[in-house]
């Protein structure tokens, strides 16, 4: 039996909405349920996570942290079955093989269809015992000093197995995007 997906996007964003109507019927044999993402005007309900500066220097910006308690929310949901946690950009483009839902966890995109570089936490399927661990483990973090992509794609090499070539993120510059990054 196939794990549902839960996509992540925020209703009533233009831009969230942009990519979740190009994405989701390349989802279309899943079982897809809306995560209603954490955004910086509704992170003030959690407060469970510990900021630091990222590379000792670099403030997070309220998006990435908004970001961060998205995933956790979802691994939340994981901790009672296996699912597949979706970006709203990202694309299917193969059939996920049956031996992915064999993994305690497998991430499965990639920034570009060209240069397949790594991302994480943009589609990633993950068991119970890797979202318990997960769970806790962020939890017990003095100080977060990366972004959520790093903390899955640590995990993803700890714990799981990569199958990037499975999706790729739709990137519009002319629309944009919903996370702001500060890189200095």
């Amino acid at each position: 039996m196939k794990p549902e997906v839960w996509m992540i996007s925020i209703t009533g964003n233009p831009i969230s909405e942009y990519y979740k109507n190009i994405v989701t019927p390349s989802w279309k044999d899943y079982k897809i349920n809306h995560f209603e993402a954490v955004t910086p005007e509704t992170m003030h309900s959690y407060s469970y996570l510990n900021f630091d500066k990222k590379r000792g220097t670099i403030e997070f910006t309220d998006t990435e942290k908004a970001v961060w308690y998205s995933h956790v929310e979802c691994w939340v949901i994981a901790r009672s079955r296996p699912i597949i946690v979706v970006e709203h950009d990202i694309h299917l483009d193969s059939p996920i093989p049956d031996e992915v839902f064999e993994q305690p966890m497998a991430c499965l995109a990639n920034s570009d269809r060209t240069t397949h570089k790594h991302l994480a936490g943009g589609a990633y399927y993950m068991t119970p015992d890797v979202a318990t661990h997960m769970v806790n483990h962020v939890k017990n973090i003095r100080h977060i000093t990366y972004n959520s992509d790093a903390m899955i794609h640590r995990k993803c090499d700890e714990l799981g197995k990569w199958y990037r070539h499975l999706c790729h993120q739709i990137k519009n510059p002319d629309i944009g995007y919903t996370v702001e990054h500060r890189k200095k």
